[in-house]
């Protein structure tokens, strides 16, 4: 439901206003570092965003009775839409999950400018690799952004829209009364005693597509803004 997101806040300024406060130095790299966070933590508040607005659509094109008439015909298209029904939840569904992806795939390296004094801006994100999260071991978030990288949810985010973006797209089924994803690979991630990520292959089966893109919006995005917010304590 979109009171969730609404409810559940991250202010994204406040990266900012305690990285800005924490520095030493006025000189260029810290400038530069500050500009990086800024253009990170707007990125991550329109993908926000673009995740809300996706998400208003799908509600308005999967209602039961549409889905119904969509089945019957290829064609059915609602007044006033330029496109068949199919296609507008088809792009919304895509569009949701490539951008709640992005949106939480910007965090790793938000999470490199904040914490750390110094940062090779040039350097491409780490993203959410155990090797890169290990060194924020000690710090009070550290068992949050654990949780976060096994998070099944999360992960199963991951293998959508890897799928759709190196292989082909995921087949959307109708089944009339609601849509349901064709079966997908993702990976299910677990801590070994030694310390080391295991991975498992998992299968995706027959998951109502609503059901799931409503867990990503009313519990994965309110976890990450958690998860912002324990890491801005940390520095508070």
């Amino acid at each position: 439901m979109v009171g969730v997101i609404m409810k559940s806040k991250v202010d994204l300024v406040k990266f900012v206003d305690l990285k800005r406060k924490s520095l030493e130095s006025n000189g260029e790299n810290a400038h530069k570092l500050i500009g990086e966070l800024e253009v990170c933590s707007q990125s991550i508040h329109h993908w926000i965003e673009y995740c809300r607005y996706h998400y208003s659509n799908l509600e308005n094109s999967t209602k039961k009775s549409d889905l119904r008439l969509d089945r019957i015909s290829s064609f059915y298209r609602k007044a006033g839409d330029i496109s068949g029904l199919r296609y507008i939840y088809e792009a919304n569904i895509i569009a949701f999950l490539n951008s709640l992806h992005a949106l939480l795939d910007c965090f790793p390296h938000l999470l490199d400018l904040f914490i750390n004094s110094t940062c090779d801006l040039k350097k491409t994100s780490d993203g959410w690799k155990l090797d890169a999260i290990a060194k924020y071991e000690g710090m009070s978030f550290y068992d949050e952004l654990i949780s976060f990288m096994l998070d099944d949810t999360f992960n199963k985010v991951k293998g959508y829209v890897n799928t759709t973006k190196h292989k082909h797209l995921i087949l959307i089924l109708n089944k009339k009364t609601h849509l349901e994803f064709d079966n997908y690979n993702y990976n299910e991630l677990s801590i070994r005693v030694n310390g080391k990520v295991a991975c498992n292959k998992k299968i995706m089966r027959s998951q109502d597509i609503m059901v799931f893109i409503q867990e990503c919006y009313d519990k994965l995005i309110p976890k990450f803004f958690r998860l912002c917010n324990s890491v801005q304590d940390y520095k508070s």
